[in-house]
């Protein structure tokens, strides 16, 4: 497909245009473009694995194909190395992801990587801890989902015992009983891949549905609902539901509030009242619509 194909797609009706302003999204994105072919959710800076995987991700959900294919493709093999690893699982994640839905593979084999990166178990199944991450099992999930990409199998019973130590008395999960609807998003998500029953974690299921506030948004923490919304508590409360199979109490109401979200340039950014776009934030906004529709 042609780039101008590509833009005038925007044009089309999208089935969320009843919610928020889908035209100016996809433009959004395509302008971030570099010419090596990867994205970068601010102008004039380098591409990153990250910011290419959500406009991947981004443009899938609009319906609208990505422009310079075979670019990205040539980016995103670059990002692993020479000896077939990568800077990290979650660098590895958005490369082998990204290159899946683009229709390519990676070219060197990682069978190292992922030998190196289970012999780690121990720190959640990552290399190197990043404290950039979401949460302390998001390298787990990371691992995991790379590891199912590429067809390799894991050590199971270390990582259940892993991920089940960090669940607290109230349902939660987090370290050290700090409770985090990230941590427990990625510790559901783990389980599940790992073939454990999460429908027997009612403390857990009880716990979510006490952060989901009924005027729209997920709270922190259970019944402590707070008018300064962020977009990921929301992102991270449908996710863990729909591990659970259970739909939104306030399909409407969340529908509602992902607008107040959307900045003038079309992308979202993660405070209800202010900040900058970004792709991960117009990633979440977007998954949201996608799971409240389809729930």
């Amino acid at each position: 497909m042609k780039e101008v194909e590509a833009v005038q797609r925007t044009n089309e009706p999208s089935r969320f245009d009843s919610w928020i302003r889908t035209r100016s999204i996809a433009d959004y994105v395509l302008e971030r473009q570099n010419e090596d072919g990867g994205y970068t959710f601010a102008q004039w800076s380098e591409s990153s694995a990250q910011d290419t995987y959500f406009a991947i991700q981004i443009l899938r959900m609009l319906d609208v194909s990505p422009v310079r294919k075979e670019r990205t493709i040539a980016f995103l093999r670059k990002l692993q190395h020479s000896d077939g690893g990568f800077d990290s699982i979650k660098v590895a994640y958005y490369v082998t992801k990204s290159l899946k839905e683009l229709g390519a593979t990676l070219e060197k084999d990682c069978e190292e990587f992922i030998l190196q990166a289970q012999s780690s178990l121990g720190r959640l199944g990552s290399i190197e801890v990043n404290i950039e991450a979401s949460s302390e099992i998001e390298t787990t999930h990371l691992f995991l989902e790379t590891s199912r990409l590429l067809g390799r199998s894991v050590e199971s019973d270390t990582l259940l015992r892993l991920i089940l130590s960090l669940k607290n008395h109230d349902g939660s999960f987090g370290q050290a009983g700090y409770s985090h609807l990230a941590s427990l998003y990625y510790a559901l998500a783990s389980l599940k891949v790992l073939g454990y029953d999460v429908n027997s974690l009612d403390s857990t299921l009880r716990w979510v549905r006490g952060c989901e506030n009924p005027a729209g948004g997920f709270a922190r923490n259970p019944n402590h609902f707070e008018a300064y919304l962020i977009l990921d508590e929301m992102y991270y409360g449908l996710k863990a539901l729909e591990v659970f199979g259970e739909p939104s109490l306030y399909p409407s109401q969340n529908l509602n509030l992902i607008a107040k979200f959307q900045n003038s340039n079309g992308g979202f950014r993660r405070s209800i009242f202010l900040g900058i776009s970004t792709f991960e934030s117009t990633f979440h906004a977007l998954s949201c619509l996608q799971l409240l529709m389809n729930g």
